[in-house]
Order: C-alpha cells, then structure tokens, then sequence
C-alpha cells in the first residue's frame, strides 16, 4: 500500500468513524426527520452571525499570539500572511484531520519563506498552552457546576461500587499488594522501560515541553502572549455560547452551562474524525441532557451547530487561501 492509499485510506475512515457515531447519536433518540427539519427552520440565525464574529476576533488573535512566538526566533511575517495562514488551518482539518498545523506552517513558509521545523516548533508550544488552558476551564467548570457533577454521580452507579469496594477488605488487600507490586516492578525496570521507543519518545516530548516553557517566559512579550491566550478562550466560549440564544431550548442556559457543554464539545475534538464530527456532537449532546434539555432538542442544536460553524471556518479558510496569491504577488517564495 503507497502511501497516497494509506491516506485516502485514513481519511476514508475517519470520515466513516464520524458518520457512524452521527447516525448513533440520532438513533438515540425518537427524532424524525421533519422534527428536526422544524426545529433546525425554527433557529434564529442572526446569533450564528453574531457567533462568526466572535470566531473571527479569536482566530484573528490565535495569528497574532502565533506570530510572536514567530518573531521570538528572529523572523518578521505579515500579520495579513499569519491570520490567512491560521484561517486555511481549521479549514483543511475538515477536509484532513490533524493536517491543519502542517497546512498552516506550509502556507506560511511559502508566502513569507521561513523554515517549516521553525514554524512547527512554535506550533508545539502554541498547542502546549492551549491544552493547559483547556484544563484550566476544566478545572473552573468542576467549581462552577460541582453540583451537577456531584448529582451526575450519585445519579450512577459509582457510588455503589466505590462502597462496595470499601466494604470488601479482601479486594482492598489484593488492590493493595497488587499495586505495590507494579510499584517494585517499575522500580526495577525503571532502565530497561526508559530505553524502550515510546518512552524515549515520551521523554523527547517533555523536554520539548520544558523547552517551550522557558522560551515563552524567556519572550518580552510574554504578557502579550498570555493576554492573547485568554482572549482566544474567551471567543472560542462566546462564539460557542452566543449559538443558544438562535434556539428556543437552549436560551435560557446560563454562560457557566455554555461552558460546560463548550469543555464537553472540546474534548470530543479530540476524537479522530473529520473536523470533529460526530464526536463532538455526542459530547456536547451528553452535556445538554445533563443540564435538562430534552435529547431531541439537544441533538437538533448540536447537529446545526456544528454545522453551521464548520461551514463558516470552511469559507473563511478557503477564502484565505484563494486570496493570498493576490495579497503576496511580488513577494511570494518558491
């Protein structure tokens, strides 16, 4: 197999994977097609608009973080370059999961000729902070919406099986001696684990991460960088809460409840599927329900949701890209 197979392959099934786990989260539900056809009619989409505004000052100030962190390595590119290169990246992980950072770097080599390993390094540390932060609303939302986690659970099953794990003290022993077993285990070949390719791996990419640490607080403009951050975040939760309000189910949700449904829908990025798809539904489908809102009308603004905010990065990439040859006519490398 070649490797222009193995991709169509990859792709192929990551846009299989994200179908199937769409069709999953409607056949989940009683919702037929006409209901959901009523209330995607039903939507105001004035707030999508509204939302595209805030998805753009976010991606507008993605490209100014990412081009300090360029100007931290000695070269100067165009704000014009950074913010169409950022604008191309979400567009081609809808088409190619997980290509975007490369695309971006790519683009940007192009039109303004620094080196692609330079740009990814930058990347690394941009993706760095951006999972710390991600964390950090993760943390904010435990405290925010502790009362819906803590029913969430003494809803399940958990609390009957942690008691029971309690209760049961031979289980407690073996867990125990089990576990101080693997701790002596890993001790002793604590050497032998380290050589192995994957933690070798592992190692690079903390050292990396220690790296892209200290040469950010290393940075004049580290202030910038942070203000940066926290602006990102903020629009990424606007745009995605503003979207509410476009139906009638979902507004009268609180910001602390959009950022629930927004960690929930983030994580579900993850997931190895087109743009998210699926995946993200499912996630921010599960969110919803958890905060009262019935699964059919969860499912109706998770599914025109993404669908909508996708497009409009799409557009917004592809116009991008399709007017970049224009803005660079003398000054376009190789």
């Amino acid at each position: 197999m070649n490797i222009q197979t193995k991709k169509l392959f990859k792709q192929a099934l990551f846009l299989s994977i994200g179908i199937g786990l769409v069709w999953w989260s409607f056949s989940r539900t009683n919702l037929t097609f006409d209901a959901f056809w009523n209330g995607a009619k039903s939507m105001n989409y004035g707030f999508f608009a509204i939302s595209a505004v805030f998805a753009m000052a976010s991606h507008y100030s993605r490209a100014l973080r990412w081009k300090l962190l360029i100007e931290s390595t000695g070269h100067r590119p165009k704000t014009k370059n950074v913010f169409a290169s950022v604008l191309f990246m979400y567009a081609s992980n809808v088409a190619i999961p997980r290509s975007g950072e490369v695309a971006r770097c790519g683009t940007l080599y192009k039109y303004e000729g620094i080196p692609v390993p330079q740009l990814l390094g930058t990347v690394f540390i941009e993706r760095a902070f951006d999972l710390l932060t991600l964390l950090f609303f993760t943390g904010l939302l435990l405290i925010l919406q502790f009362d819906l986690f803590s029913n969430l659970y003494f809803k399940s099953s958990l609390p009957d099986l942690v008691t029971s794990v309690i209760n049961n003290r031979v289980m407690i022993i073996v867990l125990s001696l089990l576990s101080l077993i693997c701790l002596i285990l890993l001790y002793k070949l604590r050497k032998k684990i380290f050589s192995l390719s994957p933690m070798k791996k592992v190692e690079k990419l903390l050292r990396e991460l220690k790296a892209s640490f200290i040469q950010v607080f290393k940075m004049k403009t580290k202030g910038l960088f942070f203000l940066h951050t926290l602006v990102i975040w903020i629009g990424y939760v606007g745009m995605f809460y503003i979207c509410f309000f476009a139906y009638e189910p979902t507004s009268n949700l609180s910001l602390a409840a959009g950022l629930t449904a927004f960690i929930a829908g983030s994580f579900g990025m993850v997931a190895p599927t087109t743009g998210g798809a699926g995946a993200w539904q499912i996630m921010v489908i599960m969110a919803l329900t958890a905060l009262n809102v019935q699964e059919e009308s969860a499912t109706i603004w998770a599914n025109v949701a993404f669908v909508v905010m996708t497009i409009t990065v799409v557009i917004a990439g592809l116009i991008s890209f399709a007017v970049l040859p224009y803005m660079n006519k003398t000054e376009k490398f190789s």
